[in-house]
C-alpha cells in the first residue's frame, strides 16, 4: 500500500509541475516524496519560486496510515496565507485511489490563487 500510495504522489507532484510550469514563468519547481515506513507516513513536498522569490516550499500533502484507517491531509501555505484544501479519513478497505483526481484538481486551482496573488 505504501509503495502504491509514494507512485500516486509522486505522479501527483510530475502534474502539478506540467501543469503550472504551462501558465506561469519560473525561475525553480520541484516535488519530492519522503515516506517514513516505520511511522507509516507518507509527504508530497513541493518547491516553487518565480523570479528567484521563493513562493512555497512546503508538505502540501500527507498521508498517514493507523491501524486500519487512512488520513489525507492537504494544506497549501504561502504569503498569500494557509488554505487547508482537503481532509479525508476513511477504511483502508474503502479506500480508492481516484482520491488524487480529486486532489489534483484542488491543489492546481489553489496554487493558481496563490501565484496569481503573489506574483
Amino acid at each position: 500500500m505504501i509503495s502504491n500510495l509514494s507512485d500516486k504522489l509522486n505522479q501527483l507532484g510530475i502534474l502539478l509541475q506540467s501543469n503550472i510550469a504551462r501558465q506561469f514563468k519560473l525561475t525553480d519547481m520541484a516535488s519530492y516524496i519522503h515516506v517514513n515506513i516505520l511511522k507509516q507516513q507518507i509527504y508530497l513536498r513541493f518547491k516553487l519560486s518565480i523570479n528567484s522569490m521563493e513562493l512555497f516550499d512546503n508538505d502540501i500533502v500527507n498521508i498517514r496510515i493507523t491501524n486500519d484507517m487512512i488520513h489525507i491531509t492537504c494544506l497549501v501555505y504561502s504569503n498569500y496565507g494557509v488554505d487547508k484544501v482537503m481532509e479525508y479519513q476513511d477504511n483502508l478497505n474503502n479506500f480508492e485511489l481516484s482520491i488524487f483526481d480529486n486532489i489534483a484538481l484542488k491543489l492546481l486551482s489553489c496554487f493558481k490563487s496563490h501565484i496569481n496573488f503573489i506574483a
